[in-house]
């Protein structure tokens, strides 16, 4: 089946506005990435709105739901035809394992809604532990690495993985995800 095209995806215009709730360069470059290549014509645009979350997430419920609100209130603050909520985290795995996570939102201005999951990457213990005492995972990997901006660059994904898996990388594969339901609207009607 080759790729759709913005042609095969009904209620959104060929130009459509892209709201991104976030100024965050690697979010901004991970919805480009998935939607430039289906409506070239698209304008992204930075609606940095509140995720209702806390800082950190620590849970997949509460990553998920900071997306959802940040898709939705991007999509209203900008009044634009789709919204993207992009929500990094951390949760708690298997073994005691720290998990990096993310979830992707995406709503249309037609009501619908697409949420998807990313990979899940081990914490290095050092770093688990800053977490789990409750500095905010940004602050953390800075600290641990003597570094400033890490999440506004490749990301904690990209230093884990050596970079070959950048942050903007990471969250365009859980945006990928969240799109089913806005390019396949008619398989996921209730």
């Amino acid at each position: 089946m080759p790729p759709l095209t913005a042609s095969d995806i009904p209620g959104i215009p060929a130009a459509p506005v892209v709201a991104v709730g976030s100024k965050n360069e690697p979010k901004l470059a991970a919805t480009r990435l998935v939607f430039l290549p289906i409506w070239p014509e698209a304008k992204i645009i930075a609606a940095p709105v509140p995720s209702g979350v806390s800082e950190q997430p620590t849970s997949a419920d509460e990553a998920l739901q900071g997306a959802i609100n940040r898709a939705r209130r991007a999509l209203a603050a900008a009044q634009a035809d789709i919204g993207v909520g992009l929500e990094g985290g951390v949760e708690e795995g298997p073994g005691g394992m720290l998990l990096l996570s993310g979830w992707g939102a995406v709503a249309t201005a037609d009501g619908r809604l697409g949420v998807g999951g990313g990979a899940r990457t081990p914490l290095p213990p050092e770093l688990a532990a800053m977490l789990r005492s409750g500095v905010e995972l940004g602050v953390a990997i800075d600290t641990w690495l003597g570094r400033q901006g890490i999440r506004h660059q490749e990301g904690t994904v990209g230093v884990l993985t050596g970079g070959y898996l950048r942050r903007a990388e990471s969250f365009a594969n859980l945006l990928l995800h969240a799109m089913a339901p806005i390019l396949h609207p008619e398989w996921y009607r209730k």
